[in-house]
């Protein structure tokens, strides 16, 4: 396994392999989204882009709490999302060793690709696409269209470049 980024929802630790992360910046200046999902924290201007930015604590079912003011922006040219979370820990390189599967199967779970340990507590890493599956949209240039929409579908969006090596 590649390196990952380490960063926190309430309690637990979760992962995002560090090929899917483009950049973690200051999100200084969210600007709203009408009608926008509650999870949509509003869009932000990344080097000339409106990249949406998505609580993804409240779309996972966590409790919302104090946020790091940094956002870690998605890597992909079909798909801008950036995910705002409650803290931003490290990089870490987990042993191959160190993954085991898992075994739950609620709706909570379904981001969860594999749990690995990391100084004796469970990470979970956060499988992106199936995360993007559960959003039901992609953000393609700034704007938002739902899945089975003309422009593109999910899975073309994934086959495009998304996947890690």
């Amino acid at each position: 396994m590649a390196q990952v980024l380490i960063f926190g929802l309430g309690a637990e630790w979760y992962a995002i392999e560090i090929c899917r992360v483009r950049e973690v910046v200051l999100a200084d200046t969210l600007h709203p989204v009408p009608r926008a999902p509650a999870a949509l924290l509003g869009a932000v201007n990344f080097h000339g882009s409106v990249v949406p930015v998505l609580d993804l604590g409240a779309w996972l079912g966590f409790a919302r709490g104090a946020r790091d003011a940094r956002i870690i922006v998605l890597e992909g040219e079909a798909l801008s999302l950036a995910l705002a979370v409650d803290r931003i820990h490290r990089i870490f390189a987990p042993a191959a060793e160190d993954f085991f599967p898992c075994a739950d199967a609620d709706v909570a779970t379904d981001c969860i690709g594999a749990h690995f340990l990391w100084r004796g507590e469970v990470v979970n890493l956060l499988d992106v696409d199936r995360l993007i599956a559960s959003l039901g949209f992609l953000a393609s240039g700034g704007t938002f269209f739902r899945e089975g929409d003309s422009r593109q579908s999910h899975q073309e969006a994934i086959q495009g470049g998304q996947a890690c090596p």
